[in-house]
């Protein structure tokens, strides 16, 4: 320093303790924008480029400034609160057996029943994997129940990504949101349009075996094994508008479902209803009635 108290050559200036760096703050700030911004679109071309894998960047059907989505024991969990009606980003799937989703279940849900001894069904799979990147799948089951639970990983094992269990289940959802949706089973006694029809016996092989109706399609209820795929098939390839399955006697002698374990002829009926077939009827009516030629043996060809 010079002796005039000034600064020499090579030696800096000191600065004003008021004194503010507004240019090297806006630098910094450009400079942070300009990362985010580079970041972003990075994560958006990752995203494009693996169209099937863990997105980087998607959209989150809750409230992000609230509390994230539970997790509890590893199981992503998110609660109906978090949750819109209708939210187009967002797909409710129903994984109880078909009577229980039959008595109620949110609006618009998809029918996904999760059976003891069978993996989920691969035509619901393949819809969920055709879902647009960033769409949320939340599983729904009962309360008190590990159904949804065994759902998120059957599904997390096929590849499936963005999926959450309902924290409560369907309970949750009508205590938040309100009434459900709930199927109803048409009961009738005695037909008379059966021409055309489609006949499905709901009773055991053995007893299918020992006579049924004239042309009729076997499909045992099961509550642990799903529908034979195959007359699943058959029933669609009839195209028929209606469906009569018997018997349908039922201990309620109601038309609505129930939460217990129903009669063969209801669940099966519930079964159909669920899949989507049209015009299913329950054929309430004992099996084997008054011989006719109605009653045959063998299996139908």
């Amino acid at each position: 320093m010079s002796e005039s108290g000034n600064p020499g050559p090579g030696m800096l200036r000191p600065r004003s303790a008021a004194a503010v760096p507004w240019r090297e703050l806006g630098v910094a700030w450009r400079d942070a924008g300009l990362l985010v911004v580079l970041a972003v679109v990075c994560a958006l071309a990752f995203n494009a480029l693996r169209p099937e894998g863990l997105s980087l960047l998607r959209y989150a059907p809750f409230d992000l400034l609230g509390p994230c989505p539970e997790i509890q024991d590893h199981v992503p969990k998110i609660t109906a609160g978090k949750l819109k009606p209708g939210d187009e980003n967002v797909v409710i799937v129903d994984v109880r057996l078909a009577w229980t989703f039959m008595s109620g279940h949110v609006p618009g849900a998809w029918f996904l029943p999760m059976y003891e001894t069978a993996p989920p069904d691969e035509e619901v799979v393949s819809r969920l994997r055709a879902l647009r990147p960033g769409t949320w799948i939340v599983l729904v089951g009962a309360a008190g129940t590990v159904t949804a639970e065994r759902a998120l990983t059957a599904l997390s094992v096929q590849g499936l990504r963005g999926l959450y269990v309902l924290d409560g289940g369907i309970e949750a959802w009508e205590k938040r949101h309100g009434p459900l949706a709930v199927g109803q089973v048409q009961v009738v006694t005695d037909p008379q349009d059966l021409q055309g029809a489609v006949l499905i016996d709901a009773r055991d092989e053995e007893s299918f075996a020992a006579g049924h109706r004239e042309g009729a399609l076997n499909l045992p209820f099961d509550d642990l094994l799903p529908p034979d795929p195959e007359v699943l098939r058959k029933i669609r390839a009839a195209k028929a508008d209606r469906i009569y399955v018997y018997p349908g006697n039922q201990a309620s002698g109601g038309s609505q479902a129930s939460g217990k374990d129903p009669p063969a002829g209801f669940g099966v009926a519930c079964e159909l209803i669920a899949r989507g077939f049209q015009g299913v009827k329950l054929w309430n009516a004992p099996y084997p009635g008054p011989s006719g030629p109605d009653v045959t043996g063998g299996t139908p060809p």
